[in-house]
């Protein structure tokens, strides 16, 4: 995608998934051959700031998935080397930046102080993913978890709705968000693929206007774009988040599909940046 033919301000894409390199030359082709798609790229930082050159990219955000309790510490040390979640002013679009989320995993000892180490180190939210990790967001053993990102302004990133590579009866719904946010209102929440993968008729009836963030990630291609505008019209733009789902699809691609919708300049300007800033922190 020609990057000249973007809007006039830098392009955030909220949802990327990355790997250390030694990783990713394990992980990328596994996950290829398990999802059925070759990847955009690599699935690493260089690979992700190559990508968006040619896509007109601003900023990704990773979000790393821990899934067992004991690599939670390492995996956050080496995205706060790497990839650290604070950027200290907006990139001049030369070399687009990658940032990242921590990662979090509900089964780690003393949530709380978990939690309070994952913002001590400078992270403004933390990757959770209830196939992979096993739980459901209304568990009462995540409550501790729930109120310290509360009251350390943390964003809890959700996975939510049904996965490509998992069979039902899966462990989130758009109805388990709406839940969470009635028990915990001060948390942050932002809630990937629409509020629920394959799950977007129950988006619109019970999660669509909630004081929740709505990611875009693998909605494009998979869902009916008239769906995908009427949940963003009634949700309101401002709570919405452009992502990809990098590397497994691609952000051009996905880029191109949301510019196609009929949004007005502050509605672009909203998903593809202003709100993913507010949220996370980025370019402060």
């Amino acid at each position: 995608m020609n990057p000249t033919s973007h809007p006039d301000f830098p392009v955030v894409d909220s949802h990327v998934h990355l790997y250390p390199e030694k990783i990713a030359r394990k992980v990328t082709p596994a996950l290829a051959e398990r999802f059925g798609n070759a990847p955009s790229f690599d699935g690493t930082v260089c690979g992700c700031r190559a990508k968006n050159v040619t896509c007109g990219i601003a900023a990704s955000v990773n979000l790393p998935v821990a899934t067992k309790p004991d690599s939670v510490e390492h995996t956050n040390g080496f995205w706060a080397r790497h990839a650290p979640a604070l950027m200290q002013k907006e990139p001049d679009g030369k070399a687009p930046a990658v940032v990242s989320l921590a990662c979090f995993h509900p089964q780690v000892a003393d949530k709380g102080a978990a939690i309070e180490r994952i913002a001590r180190a400078g992270f403004t939210g933390v990757k959770l993913h209830p196939e992979y990790q096993l739980f459901g967001f209304n568990d009462r053993s995540m409550d501790e978890a729930w109120d310290a990102m509360s009251a350390f302004g943390i964003v809890a990133y959700l996975h939510a709705g049904g996965e490509r590579v998992f069979r039902p009866p899966f462990h989130s719904s758009p109805s388990d968000i709406a839940e969470l946010h009635r028990r915990f209102p001060r948390l942050k929440i932002a809630a990937a693929h629409l509020g629920g993968f394959g799950m977007w008729d129950e988006t619109e009836e019970v999660l669509a206007g909630q004081d929740v963030y709505l990611d875009l990630s693998h909605t494009f291609f998979w869902m009916p774009t008239g769906q995908i505008l009427r949940i963003i019209r009634r949700h309101g733009a401002r709570r919405i988040l452009f992502g990809s789902d990098a590397p497994w699809q691609d952000p051009g691609e996905v880029l191109e599909a949301f510019l196609s919708l009929p949004l007005d300049e502050p509605e672009r300007r909203a998903i593809c940046c202003d709100n993913a800033c507010r949220l996370l922190g980025l370019f402060t």
